[in-house]
């Protein structure tokens, strides 16, 4: 159960913020905001990655697989 919520509350998260996004833009075009933005989704999405355990690179597998042995 915890892990569903956590999707739930990461799947409010990106949509605020994608919503956000959208009406700053509209209502602000700066070009900082081309730079700001995609370095917050980077930040939320390496948040939810790291959290979720996403993330598995095959030498992590590997010393897990050889740990369990």
């Amino acid at each position: 159960m915890k892990l569903f919520l956590k999707i739930i509350i990461y799947t409010l998260l990106v949509v605020c913020l994608s919503t956000s996004t959208i009406l700053l833009y509209k209502s602000h075009p700066e070009v900082q905001l081309a730079f700001v933005i995609p370095g917050l989704f980077i930040l939320v999405y390496s948040m939810i990655t790291d959290d979720l355990g996403i993330k598995q690179h095959i030498r992590s597998r590997q010393l897990r697989i050889s740990r369990e042995r």
